[in-house]
């Protein structure tokens, strides 16, 4: 059914160059940050993608937490999951990681053949952890500097390395080769609703404790993306470039290279969930339907 190599779907990784192109074009603003020399435009996009979500996205999501059976939901996270493990396993062997490389790689070989092409995530619980990297992280790691922050029609927080990442991902990634047409943008559509859902409590708190969502979103992702923390197996000498445009934005961090406690930041920003499901590389995580708390179901939402 999926064919990697042939009949990958280009047109949506057009969406992220346009957009950041248009952004590039524009007169930079004053910006008190200059990570986010395009602050003017960015709050106008992400705007539009907060109503879009608003009036769209999110009812969709807390009916389908609502109706849909908790096994089935688990199921359809498992199965996108495995899929992206396999492009991280590529990712983690470029970032120069083999004990990370191995878990990702033998964590797809064992929930493919014994959970069913994914559907059961039987590497977890074998003790096979997540190791999650994608090629924007790559380049990062490798030296890249980030470039300006932009926000991306439809697709939420990125940078300019993580939007030229994100067209790479997007590319390889293996369900664009799925046919028929119609399987693979209904699989897609059922991933962003489920990918949504996973959020319907965290974007109620965001709301309710950011006195500027926009600088509290755009200050986690900058945070959480930035490379110093992903550059542990690098020779010496190559941690010395951090890719982070000498930003002393995070000169708090320890000398090993390990980030700062940032969870609660990093979560935050996780609740802007792009409209479409292959957006830039945030690295949405979907924690499991039965491990949200009451106050995350759908009914209390309202």
């Amino acid at each position: 059914m999926i064919s990697a190599c042939k009949s990958k779907r280009v047109s949506g990784c057009c969406v992220a160059l346009l957009a950041a192109a248009m952004l590039a074009a524009c007169a930079t603003d004053p910006a008190t940050n200059p990570q986010d020399p395009f602050e003017s435009s960015n709050r106008r996009i992400s705007e539009f993608n907060e109503k879009v979500d608003t009036k769209l996205l999110r009812p969709v999501a807390v009916g389908y937490q609502k109706n849909v059976p908790e096994p089935v939901q688990n199921g359809v996270g498992n199965f996108f999951g495995n899929l992206k493990d396999v492009w991280s396993t590529v990712n983690n062997a470029l970032q120069a990681r083999p004990i990370d490389t191995a878990e990702t790689g033998l964590r797809v070989a064992v929930n493919t053949v014994f959970g069913v092409f994914g559907l059961f995530d039987v590497a977890t619980w074998a003790g096979l952890q997540r190791r999650s990297a994608d090629f924007g992280q790559t380049l990062g790691v490798w030296g890249v500097p980030s470039g300006p922050y932009l926000v991306l029609p439809l697709l939420g927080p990125s940078t300019a390395r993580d939007t030229v990442g994100w067209t790479f991902d997007n590319y390889y990634n293996l369900w664009n080769g799925v046919e028929p047409t119609g399987l693979r943008n209904s699989g897609t559509a059922v991933r962003v609703v489920h990918t949504r859902a996973g959020y319907l409590g965290l974007d109620t708190s965001l709301n309710e404790v950011a006195l500027d969502k926009y600088s509290f979103v755009r200050d986690a992702y900058l945070q959480r993306r930035n490379p110093k923390g992903w550059k542990r197996n690098l020779p010496t000498d190559m941690q010395e470039n951090d890719g982070s445009d000498g930003s002393d934005r995070f000169d708090d961090e320890t000398s090993s290279g390990s980030s700062p406690p940032v969870e609660p930041l990093a979560a935050a920003a996780e609740a802007e969930v792009p409209v479409v499901i292959e957006g830039p590389p945030v690295t949405y995580e979907r924690s499991d339907p039965q491990e949200n708390s009451p106050a995350d179901k759908p009914g209390n939402d309202q």
